[in-house]
């Protein structure tokens, strides 16, 4: 009889402490971590033809008299870093579908105070299959779309299309077109911007802005590109002084906004 009673004791003993334990795990309070949230940079490209923002389809007067609308603008970075602080490896900005967007990235602001890259995408990466890139990576041919060529194995670096009124009667007749589509190893341009203001947009964004003169592309010191004469480079042969011309022009209108 003690011994039944002995077990009976221990029995409802381990029923107490069960539920004591099941009692305590349910009471226990989880921790659950911060997230952390990081620091956006975003770059927006700010067309201009001189001191007017520049809108495509809109019309402008060259230098030389001829009204201009500007239909395309596209170009490439690649490689933008501070030392060995790597901002991003490749960027593309579209202005009719994208409008002033260039990209957005996690980094901190203060290691970017200024930038060096290249107008166009380097070389390591030029020729590799577009099919291949991720999903989110801009040289992905869904995401590069027309800036890669199919018949050059490549991408464009930068792409500007116009048409023109090349007669100054006052009648509008834009039907003079300019293209100057430039990539390939050989023309890939070296950038370099001492200084980079970052803005707060919010809490933890900053923006940075480019102007992109137009004006300046065709008409930088002592290099003007005259579209009637000028008009049309696919980076073929023969095309190499008017191809260099436009790139050279074209790193020289990108300049970030104090």
């Amino acid at each position: 009889m003690i011994f039944k009673t002995k077990n009976i004791v221990s029995f409802v003993v381990l029923i107490i402490s069960a539920v004591s334990i099941s009692s305590c795990k349910k009471d226990k309070i989880e921790i659950i971590p911060p997230v952390v949230v990081s620091d956006q940079l975003s770059i927006q490209v700010l067309p201009f033809y001189g001191s007017q923002i520049l809108y495509l389809d809109s019309t402008y007067l060259t230098d030389e008299g001829y009204e201009i609308q500007f239909t395309d603008l596209k170009f490439f970075g690649g490689n933008w870093k501070n030392g060995n602080d790597i901002l991003f490896e490749s960027a593309m900005f579209d202005y009719r579908n994208n409008g002033n967007k260039f990209l957005t990235v996690s980094k901190k602001p203060d290691l970017f105070g200024s930038l060096q890259g290249l107008l166009g995408i380097d070389s390591s990466l030029n020729h590799d299959d577009p099919t291949a890139f991720a999903n989110e990576n801009p040289l992905n041919i869904v995401n590069a779309g027309d800036m890669h060529w199919g018949w050059n194995p490549g991408y464009i670096f930068i792409k500007v299309e116009a048409r023109v009124d090349t007669i100054q009667d006052g009648i509008p007749l834009f039907d003079h077109y300019a293209v100057f589509h430039v990539g390939t190893d050989n023309f890939v341009q070296n950038l370099d911007f001492p200084d980079v203001n970052w803005t707060a947009i919010g809490e933890k964004s900053f923006q940075a802005n480019m102007k992109l003169d137009m004006h300046q592309f065709l008409s930088n010191a002592g290099q003007t590109i005259n579209v009637k004469n000028e008009f049309i480079s696919h980076t073929a042969s023969g095309q190499d002084v008017l191809t260099l011309k436009a790139i050279q022009n074209f790193k020289s209108a990108l300049s970030f906004i104090p």
